[in-house]
C-alpha cells in the first residue's frame, strides 16, 4: 500500500517526495520517477543479534521484495550497523539491477551476503558519484566512533534539491561549517537519539543553526528501545524558539511529504 501510494504520487519538477521508513530509513522519489533508498531497516535482526533491548517497536511498512518494483537508481547506506544495513532484508531482494553505494566496511558486509562486486560501489568522505542526469551523491563527514570508523553522511542532489542525510554522527561544528560552505542545503535529516555517540535533539538544533537549511527532519527515534532516545517534542520546541526561519518537520512512520 505504501509503495503504491508513492508510485502514484505526482512529483513536480523541482520537488522531491520523501517517505519516512522509520529509524534512519528514507525513500526519495524525483520528478523523473527516480527512486533512492537510504538506510532502510526491514527486519528485526537487531533483536536477533543484540538482544531484547533492540526489539523493533514500529512495524516495517514495506517488504524488501516490494522495493524491487521501484527500479531503484541507488541503494545508499551510511554505515554497516544492522539498523542501517539490514542483512535479512537485503538478501530478500531479488532485483539484480540496482547498485549499492556504501562505505568499505558496509561493502564487505554486502559481499558476505553474496552481493556481486559489480553491484557494490565503495564511497568515502570526499567522494562524489553521478548517476544519470538528475542524481548526484556526495559522501561527507560523519563521526560514529570506533565501531563505525568509516561511517559517512550523504548529500543527495536530486530534482534541483539538496538533501543532507547526516547518518549516525556526533556533533562537530567545524565539520558542519565545511559542509555548509560547500552545499546550499534544502533539507537536513538529523539523528536525535543521543546514544552511541549520536547527536541529541539539542545538538541537532545547533547543527541546523550552522547548516541553515530550509527544513530539518529528525530521525533515529522510537524504533529500538536500546538505541532510540531523543525528545521529539523538545526538538520541535527548540527549533521554534531558536531558529524560527527553519521549518522543522516531524514525520510519522510511512508519512510522505513533498520537498519544494
Amino acid at each position: 500500500m505504501l509503495l503504491t501510494k508513492l508510485q502514484q504520487l505526482q512529483v513536480d519538477e523541482g520537488s522531491v517526495a520523501i517517505c519516512f521508513l522509520g529509524q534512519a530509513g528514507f525513500l526519495f522519489k524525483s520528478a523523473s520517477e527516480q527512486y533512492v533508498i537510504i538506510d532502510p531497516y526491514f527486519s528485526n535482526v537487531c533483536e536477533e543479534r543484540i538482544g531484547p533491548a533492540f526489539k523493533r517497536l514500529m512495524p516495517s511498512l514495506i517488504d524488501p521484495e516490494q522495493v524491487d518494483e521501484l527500479k531503484l537508481a541507488a541503494y545508499l547506506m551510511t554505515h554497516h550497523h544492522e539498523d542501517h544495513l539490514d542483512p535479512v532484508g537485503i538478501v530478500q531482494m531479488n532485483n539484480k539491477a540496482f547498485t549499492f553505494y556504501a562505505p568499505p566496511a558496509s561493502i564487505d558486509c554486502l559481499k558476505e551476503l553474496d552481493i556481486p562486486t559489480s553491484r557494490c560501489i565503495p564511497i568515502a568522505e570526499g567522494d562524489t558519484v553521478r548517476i544519470g542526469d538528475d542524481l548526484t551523491i556526495h559522501a561527507v563527514f560523519a563521526d560514529h566512533g570506533e565501531l563505525a570508523p568509516d561511517a559517512v553522511g550523504l548529500v543527495i542532489e536530486m530534482s534541483g534539491t539538496t538533501i543532507y542525510h547526516m547518518g549516525d554522527t556526533c556533533y562537530d561544528a567545524e565539520a558542519f561549517h565545511r559542509i555548509a560552505d560547500t552545499f546550499d542545503i534544502d533539507l537536513v535529516i538529523a539523528p536525535i537519539n543521543g546514544k552511541f555517540g549520536n547527536m541529541d535533539e539539542t545538538d541537532a538544533v545547533k547543527a541546523a543553526e550552522i547548516l541553515n537549511p530550509k527544513c530539518i527532519i529528525p530521525c533515529h527515534f522510537w524504533m529500538l528501545p536500546g538505541n532510540s532516545g531523543g525528545d521529539v517534542a523538545g526538538f520541535l520546541e527548540q527549533m521554534r524558539e531558536k531558529l524560527p526561519h527553519i521549518q522543522p518537520r516531524f514525520m510519522t512512520l510511512g508519512e510522505i511529504t513533498l520537498l519544494r
